[in-house]
């Protein structure tokens, strides 16, 4: 878990920004979020394997391996279903690392510093950077306009399944 968490740190350090922004609202977002990131890695490494997820190189479970954790099966499908999903589309490295700085810039619903309106300031430009990161690599992608407006809506409406996974597994964790 310290090595996931030490990685995700510097993950997010790279993110053009990202360390402008105050150490409270860097930790913040991570807190926010670390549940989706996690989620969102484990789907684009299981992107090619379909009805697999692929934790780590050696640890690979499909559904019925799955079930052996108890109350874990339901967020399993939920997994499966959006990697089923990134798979459909086709989902291009490139539009897996918007999608993935997309969801640590707006995993908090609330101002972050309120002393700091600047803050809250770059976190919004951040996001718009990112956002108009994604477009960009879309319409290089070489598919029609209509099919880029199309495609961009499909891959950010997925966003809250990832946020409804990640809930679910919080559920979980504390249930446990």
């Amino acid at each position: 878990a310290d090595k996931e968490l030490v990685h995700m740190i510097g993950w997010a350090k790279k993110i053009p920004g990202f360390i402008g922004l105050s150490l409270y609202d860097q930790v913040r977002l991570l807190e926010s979020c670390w549940t989706e990131v996690l989620m969102v890695g484990l789907m684009w490494r299981s992107i090619d394997h379909p009805g697999k997820l692929i934790f780590a190189p050696d640890l690979v479970l499909d559904r019925d391996e799955g079930k052996c954790v108890e109350g874990i099966l339901e967020i399993f499908d939920m997994l499966l279903a959006m990697t089923s999903r990134f798979r459909e589309l086709k989902l291009q490295h490139k539009e897996y690392l918007c999608v993935k700085a997309m969801i640590l810039l707006n995993s908090s619903m609330f101002p972050l510093s309120a002393e700091e309106p600047e803050s809250n300031r770059k976190l919004h430009h951040l996001l718009n950077v990112v956002t108009d990161a994604l477009v960009w690599v879309i319409a290089k992608s070489g598919i029609p306009s209509q099919q880029q407006t199309t495609r961009q809506a499909n891959l950010l409406m997925l966003l809250s399944h990832v946020r409804h996974a990640s809930n679910k597994g919080m559920e979980h964790l504390l249930s446990m």
